[in-house]
């Protein structure tokens, strides 16, 4: 399996359903209230921007210097002195991320979920590790 083209393709197959990035949103609100109540007065349109934005720049984070110094200044602003999000809160947000998939992806299997998460692994721990 080639991890990166696994994702890249289910990822293209999730942005046809132009729903996608609003059911990940009410996947991960249902997680935490206080996940729906940071974004309570927050432009939803500019937010899914930024979170297309993060999406590339977390997937790139093992193979690009510029990705990873970027992930590292979002960890900061979302850490306990920016937003207040917590370490753990990133377990939730790529767990709401992938029922995202497993319902936007129909072709959505095991092998793609695990690519989800490899392609994420890296960019997740580094923020991590920022917001703390």
């Amino acid at each position: 399996m080639d991890t990166h083209e696994t994702f890249n393709d289910s990822y293209a197959r999730c942005q046809r359903n132009k729903s996608f990035f609003l059911i990940f949103y009410r996947h991960f609100w249902q997680k935490d209230q206080r996940f729906e109540d940071l974004f309570k007065n927050v432009d939803m349109e500019q937010q899914i921007r930024m979170l297309k934005l993060s999406i590339s720049m977390i997937m790139l984070a093992s193979s690009s210097d510029q990705a990873r110094e970027g992930i590292r200044r979002f960890g900061k602003i979302h850490g306990r002195e920016g937003i207040g999000v917590q370490p753990n809160d990133f377990e939730a947000w790529l767990d709401s991320l992938i029922e995202a998939v497993s319902i936007c992806d129909p072709k959505y299997n095991d092998e793609i979920a695990l690519a989800w998460r490899q392609c994420f692994k890296q960019g997740i721990a580094i923020m991590k590790e920022e917001c703390q």
